[in-house]
């Protein structure tokens, strides 16, 4: 297996469609911002403890250059060699998060903690050697969470929308020595890097108890209210058999009435990267719980 070799540095170069070597501010800042961004999500998904500094810019276009810090030199090298690979290498599927992201999309703390302990990165140290199945099987762990997904493509976003780029560079570095071949990405790709959307698809739940806390009983396209998920939701009730009962006056509510539902709920991904949902419908009532008591509908 071929072994990788060490780099502590990484290096961002902004390739420009004249000769100059300014960047706008704005831009620049918003595109670091991202790629910091990128950087912590891998660290704590490998569960790294790293530092970063940041190393003054370069001309040549304009080059933007990071030191990291951390327990060891391997550990060191495989965050540096991973989001070299995670920032400049095409989605497989583009366009949307993939279905594996989707499933992960609040990483399941069981799932990372045992593919974690496969990967064994804890116990790697300066004298071992980091080969490349590492960094693969790293990569592929690193890629099932969608906010990294998410972040390149804002980082994507923000550099097609500026006319001066005509591509960037990814370069990784043992202090001032380059490693390896360079990872160019030229324009006319960053489209494939880009979501077309932040919304998720539907979050389908069977049996979600909610415990209601006010009814719609007024006809209309009026919202309830309840408590779900250790957290207050309004929801659109839109069993009509259920609703028709209400309406009529043959339910009769307290404070400990309590509905069995399938329930679907509109996600989406805020500015800061968390899903938040956006509606919730209760399509069917199952059942209703009053003092221990159910009843099925």
């Amino acid at each position: 297996m071929e072994l990788i070799e060490k780099s502590n540095r990484l290096q961002f170069h902004y390739f420009f469609r004249d000769d100059s070597h300014t960047i706008d501010s704005i831009i620049r800042n918003e595109c670091e911002k991202e790629i910091l961004l990128i950087y912590k999500e891998i660290a704590n998904t490998l569960g790294l403890e790293l530092n970063l500094e940041s190393l003054p810019t370069e001309e040549g276009g304009f080059k933007e250059t990071w030191n990291f810090l951390g327990k060891n030199s391997v550990q060191i090298t495989l965050m540096v060699s991973v989001a070299a690979i995670i920032i400049s290498r095409f989605p497989v599927e583009n366009k949307k998060l993939t279905k594996l992201q989707i499933e992960n999309l609040q990483l399941d703390n069981e799932i990372k903690r045992k593919e974690l302990e496969k990967l064994n990165l804890e116990f790697i140290q300066d004298d071992n050697d980091l080969d490349q199945q590492k960094v693969i099987d790293s990569v592929e762990l690193v890629n099932k969470n969608y906010k990294i997904s998410w972040r390149k493509s804002n980082l994507y976003k923000k550099l097609n929308s500026y006319p001066k780029v005509d591509s960037v560079e990814v370069v990784r570095y043992e202090d001032k020595e380059p490693i390896g071949k360079p990872r160019k990405i030229p324009k006319r790709e960053f489209s494939k890097f880009i979501l077309s959307s932040d919304d998720l698809p539907k979050l389908e739940t069977e049996n979600a108890i909610i415990d209601v806390i006010s009814p719609a009983i007024k006809r209309g396209k009026f919202r309830w209210k309840g408590f779900y998920n250790n957290e207050i939701i309004t929801f659109l009730m839109d069993d009509s058999q259920f609703k028709t009962q209400v309406l009529n006056g043959d339910i009769h509510f307290s404070n400990k009435f309590s509905i069995e539902v399938e329930m679907t709920q509109n996600r989406k991904i805020n500015h800061d990267g968390e899903i938040r949902i956006t509606n919730s419908t209760v399509n069917k009532v199952i059942a209703s719980i009053e003092n221990g008591n159910k009843v099925i509908y």
